[in-house]
């Protein structure tokens, strides 16, 4: 077992002893290859490219924030000649921001990729070389101070278990999934492999259960170092029949950047913004392999800016979302539609269900597949089925899913249509009521546009956004498309629901 060095040993010597030997391509003193920080079962190589990786992004993120402070130019890329790094040097040197003279004395000296002796730094600066000097050791005890705040991290971060942060099942167990999870892990482990995948697809169709799945096997089967998750779910539809709100969802970028920092132990960041957050947290995303679920993307605030911001994250480390709306405006998220469970595969669930309940006797076929009719495979819907069945004949409860008038069935409507029914424009509206009809095996493009009545102005844009909200399901996209509805929103469309909404 690795013994830990004393955080007080890491000083600025044995700092600048480190950013020596990596500069002249040598293995880092003992003391830096055994910090927790560096990897716990890394090659000496390997460890060696950990520490030069958070060295350079601890280094350059504090020098561009001081840069930033004083109103100077930060660049995105290190100046292209020597005669441009040591002008940069000079105006950091004439800031009169000792903090600013000691970050850039330190990258200049160690880190910046065209090597300089201290002289002729000295010279640039316009400063005598025991000046620079001095300037170099501030620089260096900053260093140190943030290395020892990275590794308590890092060793806080170690005691918990990997896996720790994925949420407790809400299922008992999980029916036609298993070919899904493995295509997923497929692709999250291929080197060349998507780094942002989307789970899309109708609220209750599985999509946190499923990774959830996903982010099981990724850290019990296939060696990631652990999985952060992090929840925008404002809402919990219970099997009772009730809409629970839940305490303190992610709303916004600044907490998804927050509860990330906080599962990777970096408590300290706690007051910074996202983006200071965010480029923190890069360099231990870059040097391990994480897996990062955001659930229930679509309640955030700035979608549109959140993945932006997320991107430069992704690499080694890989992000699976969930979303009841498409992200397919993104060019870097793979899109994966999850479908409903098949015939067999929901009758197995309703049974499991059932018999968990403490209910032993089968459902007849026929009544199955008149449910399955009703509800498709939705396991929300199955599992409220499930619960219900003791307390009603179930008869009574098809006919309530087709009426919705009982508390239950109602709420069920409203957690899984509402926030999406309120969110369509009148065209799209119009057209989703329109498709009522439709032939339980789809229709092409230019049936539904006549049957819906609307311009092509209007179709084309309505038909988009019902797909895009995961309200319309496109047969043989690649082929001669068909479009048809979910079972359930083809029910729920029967229903008084809607008129209670708009009345």
């Amino acid at each position: 077992m690795t013994t830990r060095p004393n955080l007080d040993t890491l000083t600025p010597e044995l700092i600048e002893r480190g950013l020596r030997a990596l500069q002249q391509a040598q293995t880092p003193p003992p003391q830096l290859l055994e910090l927790a920080l560096a990897g716990g079962s890394a090659s000496a190589a390997e460890k060696s490219l950990i520490l030069q990786n958070w060295f350079d992004e601890m280094t350059i993120h504090a020098l561009n924030y001081q840069r930033r402070a004083e109103g100077l130019e930060q660049p995105d890329a290190p100046p292209p000649t020597r005669a441009a790094a040591l002008t940069a040097l000079a105006a950091d040197f004439c800031s009169g921001n000792p903090d600013l003279e000691g970050w850039s004395a330190l990258y200049h000296r160690y880190l910046a990729p065209l090597s300089f002796e201290a002289g002729d730094l000295a010279l640039a600066a316009h400063v005598v070389p025991q000046q620079f000097r001095r300037r170099l050791k501030r620089g260096l005890s900053h260093l140190a101070h943030a290395l020892r705040e990275a590794e308590m991290d890092a060793r806080r971060q170690a005691c918990s278990p990997p896996g720790s942060h994925i949420p407790a099942p809400d299922y008992a167990h999980l029916f036609g999934v298993q070919e899904h999870t493995q295509r997923l892990a497929r692709q999250l482990t291929d080197p060349n492999g998507p780094r942002f995948i989307s789970l899309e697809g109708l609220g209750g169709i599985g999509k946190t259960a499923l990774a959830r799945a996903v982010a099981q096997r990724q850290i019990e089967q296939d060696g990631l170092t652990d999985v952060l998750w992090v929840s925008a779910r404002q809402e919990w539809f219970s099997d009772r029949g009730e809409i629970i709100p839940l305490n303190d969802p992610a709303r916004s970028l600044e907490d998804v950047a927050a509860r990330m920092a906080a599962q990777l132990g970096l408590q300290k960041l706690t007051g910074l913004p996202a983006s200071d957050k965010l480029a923190r947290i890069q360099p231990i995303l870059s040097a391990t392999p994480y897996l990062a679920v955001i659930d229930n993307l679509e309640t955030l605030r700035d979608t549109e800016s959140l993945l932006p911001a997320l991107h430069p994250l992704a690499g080694d480390t890989r992000f699976l979302l969930t979303s009841r709306y498409t992200l397919s405006g993104f060019p870097y998220v793979h899109i994966f539609p999850v479908p409903q469970l098949s015939a067999s595969a929901a009758r197995a669930l309703l049974e499991s269900e059932m018999a968990r309940r403490g209910f032993r006797s089968a459902i007849p076929p026929p009544a199955i597949e008149r449910l399955y009719a009703l509800i498709g495979g939705l396991p929300l819907a199955l599992k409220l089925v499930a619960a219900q069945v003791r307390c009603f004949a179930l008869a009574d409860i098809i006919a309530d899913l087709q009426r919705a008038q009982r508390r239950t069935q109602d709420a069920l409507y409203t957690f899984i249509y509402r926030r999406t029914w309120s969110a369509l424009t009148d065209s799209a509206r119009h057209l989703l009521l329109a498709l009522l009809p439709l032939d339980p095996d789809g229709e092409d493009r230019a049936f539904i546009q006549t049957m819906s009545g609307l311009t092509e102005a209007d179709f084309a844009p309505a038909l988009a956004q019902l797909l895009d909200y995961s309200l319309l399901e496109a047969v043989d996209p690649l082929g001669a498309p068909r479009y048809n509805l979910h079972r359930l929103t083809a029910t729920f469309l029967q229903t008084d629901v809607l008129h209670q909404w708009t009345a």
